[in-house]
């Protein structure tokens, strides 16, 4: 087990769990459709739970939390309200959340890849953040 691989998968779940709640907290309250409102709901919630869950294991380790870059924050928030401003729908915020959960398993596969030494809790919180999302991602598609 490598303590550098450990960090740095928890660190990119970290950043991407903010991530995805700061994104579900910008559409939330732009939805019309009550199905869609409780499936982001649902979602936020089991995202902070998982974001509890990952500061106890950075605490645990002896290592910092990671926010997403501040160019993150921007881009995402930026695509999202200009989308948003385009076609106020919810199918649009549908399609926002699947594109966004498409880029976090992109890059949290892509370390758990890339540090194959991490500790084995590591490694399981990372393929649980994957699945929250693939399972978010999955809910979204009935609202395209």
């Amino acid at each position: 087990m490598s303590k550098e691989d450990t960090e740095g998968i928890l660190q990119e779940c970290d950043a991407g769990v903010k991530t995805a709640i700061n994104s579900i907290d910008e559409v939330i309250d732009r939805t019309n459709n009550s199905e869609l409102k409780n499936a982001l709901k649902k979602s936020r919630t089991e995202h902070v739970e998982l974001g509890n869950e990952i500061a106890t294991l950075l605490d645990e380790n002896g290592f910092e939390g990671k926010d997403p870059s501040v160019m993150s924050k921007l881009m995402s928030k930026g695509k999202i309200n200009s989308e948003l401003l385009i076609d106020p729908t919810d199918s649009v915020i549908a399609e926002l959340m699947i594109d966004g959960c498409n880029m976090g398993i992109k890059k949290l596969s892509e370390y758990v890849n890339k540090f194959p030494s991490s500790s084995s809790p590591a490694i399981k919180t990372a393929q649980r953040v994957i699945k929250t999302e693939q399972e978010l991602m999955d809910e979204m598609r009935v609202f395209l």
